[in-house]
């Protein structure tokens, strides 16, 4: 079913006009540069084609074809991007391995480690984003549900912290108070209860998000600084809390819009704003096209090397975890190319 979300979206169309019309038109190194820009192009091409291959596979191999897809995307943005410098624009390796592809104990168990050196942390600099730490493993259970997509149809034993939309709505501005009530959702019932327990619980579970240090514990201008409101029948609550208003201020005139902007990062447009933890020892939040690298990897790398297991892991009538398999990789198709084209428009300056 159809969200406003979805209807605020470009159809996977106007995404590829967008894109085939950057290879004659691009700006920054990538326009300068003829290396530059016949990398760029080659890559567009290859990417689209990969694209449309697993938009035409079933699941046994499509999260190779679309893993590959992004792969070249990557290189497109290095070779646009104006913070790389030298020859490091040109990516090599895939910057992300796997130690143990056992899928015995589900899939939300199978692991990958990212590397210091190759495509993944090339990518990174060229969004000017940190990268995951490297040689520590990153569960795909981890990894899961860092997809907004995958929270209506979520992956077994995938207990990781999930993005939250942070809503522009709704949001209460104090002029001269310095604070701005920001409004995140989906948290879990579990944590309201523990949270309602014993506040510390809450402290933890909010430190995952580095963009909301020094949200406050106290009463602000006559609120109570920390709220729930029920979703979702009970099970999922939206969490209102006040942030300290850092890009607002009485001459803003904005209601403290900018500050919720500011807090959240900008996943498919600058108004589907979401709420990425860190990582490990990571001190910024994860950058989604960065997620989607290491979550697709995994699953390539057991459609290519562990075809049995993979085969029972997509199994729809017998597989736990084919259902959620599914609808991940069909986001893939549609999500993986506006996240490119978003993120060539910023490295190059568009």
């Amino acid at each position: 079913m159809a969200t406003w979300r979805d209807l605020g979206l470009p159809r996977e169309a106007e995404v590829w006009r967008e894109l085939r019309g950057l290879r004659s038109g691009v700006a920054g190194p990538a326009g300068s540069d003829p290396q530059r820009r016949s990398v760029f192009n080659a890559s567009l091409e290859q990417a689209q084609q990969f694209t449309e291959a697993a938009a035409n596979a079933g699941p046994a191999t499509r999260p190779v074809q679309i893993f590959y897809a992004l792969s070249q995307f990557g290189r497109a943005i290095s070779a646009a991007s104006r913070l790389t410098v030298g020859i490091e624009w040109r990516l090599k390796g895939h910057g992300i391995g796997t130690k143990n592809l056992d899928a015995s104990k589900g899939l939300a168990a199978v692991g990958v480690t990212p590397t210091a050196k190759g495509s993944l942390p090339g990518v990174a600099r060229a969004l000017g984003v940190p990268s995951f730490e490297a040689g520590v493993e990153v569960g795909l259970g981890q990894l899961w549900p860092l997809i907004p997509e995958t929270h209506g149809v979520p992956l077994p034993g995938a207990d990781g912290v999930k993005t939250m939309y942070m809503s522009q709505s709704g949001v209460r501005y104090e002029e001269g108070q310095g604070w701005v009530q920001v409004h995140v959702m989906p948290v879990s019932n579990e944590v309201r209860k523990a949270a309602e327990r014993d506040p510390a619980t809450l402290e933890t579970f909010l430190a995952r998000y580095p963009t909301l240090d020094g949200w406050s514990r106290k009463e602000i201008a006559g609120a109570q600084a920390v709220s729930w409101e029920e979703q979702s029948n009970g099970f999922q609550q939206k969490l209102m809390i006040y942030v300290p208003d850092e890009k607002g201020g009485p001459e803003a005139r904005d209601g403290g819009r900018a500050t919720v902007r500011a807090k959240a990062t900008a996943y498919r447009g600058p108004d589907d704003l979401f709420l990425f933890p860190s990582i490990g020892a990571m001190q910024e939040p994860v950058h989604p096209l960065l997620v989607w690298w290491a979550l697709l990897f995994g699953l390539s790398m057991l459609a290519r090397y562990e075809p049995e297991h993979w085969a029972s892991i997509v199994d729809i009538d017998h597989s736990s975890d084919a259902n959620a398999v599914e609808h991940l990789l069909d986001e893939a198709v549609a999500v993986v190319p506006h996240l490119a084209l978003l993120a060539i428009q910023e490295v190059a300056g568009l």
